[in-house]
């Protein structure tokens, strides 16, 4: 392949913009849509050398122009809650326009489950966890399908920064309370990973395409408990923080919140990752201990001042 121009998805959000920091490091050029490039996240990666244009998915100029001369197009989305239909449209749109372009690698950021979601214990195909995991195996099909020289599908598992803002909101109000009421249960064993450590596979996936062309790969750093995420979280914090499990019937009552029967159906997730599997590709890891030290500050901000 000649020399990597990588167009990445969602540049200000976790998975894009750690996509993005890696590759430029790597001296990788990166081109990218952004809703508002005056913003302080698109000014942010952009003084690293990403080059953006104003634009979304729905847009095909856009597309078009941020899409020429690149080599390979990393896709990541995060679920519209207004428009379900909306995370497969853009990757038909992207993936036809990179394909006009004549890229030759597309890599896609899906999920956990996604590939066999009915493996689930609580699996539930009327459920509006179904319709998000259904539309990305929609997209894992288009990447695979698409003929592209190279695709490569990554499976991360529940992220790091969920504990942060903005996502930390998914855990009601565990800043404010120190309290986490859950739908997990106190055995679950949930496959942490850093959005680093995604960065770091997806750029050696683009800088080595034959390695990693046709590989669907489930991302974890860790296997932590809930308690055992709290733990680490009080201690960087300091503040002592807690779960407090649902019952059958509590997590009844509040089915109509999405991230709650997300936690109900994750208490099972960890069994399509393989730690041995992820460590053979000789990607380096992290640990939850590794994110929150880099976080620090951020995360005595977030649980000290919401006291």
């Amino acid at each position: 392949m000649s020399q990597p121009k990588v167009f990445v998805c969602g540049i200000t959000g976790t998975q894009g913009g750690a996509i993005a920091r890696r590759l430029l490091s790597e001296n990788v050029a990166v081109t990218a849509l952004a809703r508002d490039p005056s913003s302080p996240q698109a000014q942010s990666i952009e003084a690293l050398g990403a080059k953006l244009f104003p634009g979304n998915f729905d847009d095909s100029s856009a597309l078009e122009r941020a899409l020429t001369g690149c080599t390979a197009a990393f896709l990541n989305f995060s679920p519209d809650f207004n428009d379900w239909t909306a995370e497969l449209r853009w990757a038909k749109s992207i993936i036809a326009a990179a394909r006009n372009a004549g890229v030759k690698h597309i890599l896609y950021s899906s999920g956990f489950a996604v590939n066999a979601p009915e493996r689930l214990q609580h699996w539930d195909p009327d459920s509006v966890m179904a319709i998000v995991l259904l539309s990305k195996q929609s997209i894992e099909k288009e990447v695979r399908d698409a003929g592209f020289n190279y695709w490569t599908i990554l499976r991360p598992g529940n992220f790091m920064a969920n504990y942060l803002p903005p996502k930390v909101i998914m855990y009601g109000d565990l800043p404010q309370s120190g309290i986490w009421h859950t739908a997990l249960l106190e055995e679950t064993t949930l496959p942490m990973v850093d959005e680093d450590t995604i960065g770091r596979f997806a750029s050696a996936a683009i800088l080595n395409p034959t390695k990693f062309t046709g590989q669907e790969i489930e991302l974890a750093d860790e296997l932590l408990r809930p308690e055992q995420i709290l733990e680490r979280l009080s201690a960087t914090a300091g503040r002592q923080l807690k779960a407090e499990y649902m019952s059958d019937a509590s997590i009844e009552e509040k089915k109509s919140n999405p991230f709650i029967l997300g936690q109900f159906a994750m208490r099972d997730m960890v069994q399509f990752v393989d730690m041995e599997k992820v460590q053979s590709w000789e990607v380096p890891m992290s640990s939850f201990d590794a994110f929150l030290e880099r976080n620090k500050d951020f995360v005595k901000k977030t649980y000290q001042q919401a006291a």
